[in-house]
């Protein structure tokens, strides 16, 4: 299982969730780019959010996700569309065992059951097939994160069930 305990003030966001990911879908940005179920937990619209630090992630079953994805839209600058910076973006591996620790800006995570996974900076450390792409698919860290996280589950995939070649 993974536990998560954070010290999200739900109130400082228009939107905070997370969503066990199952899958990618290229054709669009943002969370319509990842497949999976929302959290019910940990989510600005659960009333026990704020009461509740520590929150144990089994809505789903461990193997049946690949990881939990939390992003949170800032209201600070929100209306100017200048909060683009204090957006929350942080992804969990599942690994039990492991614990690990996130922080942003004065927002921390602390997870027990997985690992905190890199979001790529920007659009040169995408697959050469996603460059180029409109700005809203490039700057959007979700799609970043998944088109490569995918790209690389793919190859691993291809890998297995490829033969090797013998002379």
């Amino acid at each position: 299982m993974i536990e998560i305990t954070h010290n999200f003030d739900p109130d400082r966001f228009m939107w905070l969730w997370a969503k066990y990911v199952t899958g990618f879908n290229e054709k669009h940005h943002c969370t319509n780019s990842i497949r999976g179920r929302y959290s019910r937990v940990f989510s600005k619209n659960n009333p026990e959010f704020r009461k509740t630090p520590t929150l144990a992630m089994n809505e789903q079953p461990l193997g049946s996700f690949y990881s939990i994805y939390v992003c949170g839209v800032s209201k600070q600058g929100y209306t100017n569309k200048a909060n683009y910076a204090h957006n929350v973006h942080a992804v969990i591996r599942p690994e039990p065992g492991s614990v690990d620790s996130w922080s942003f800006e004065h927002w921390t995570m602390l997870v027990r059951g997985g690992t905190f996974l890199p979001i790529p900076a920007g659009e040169t450390e995408l697959p050469d097939r996603y460059r180029g792409l409109p700005t809203e698919f490039t700057s959007c860290r979700i799609f970043r994160w998944s088109a490569s996280f995918f790209a690389h589950q793919q190859r691993i995939i291809s890998a297995r069930t490829s033969s090797p070649v013998r002379d």
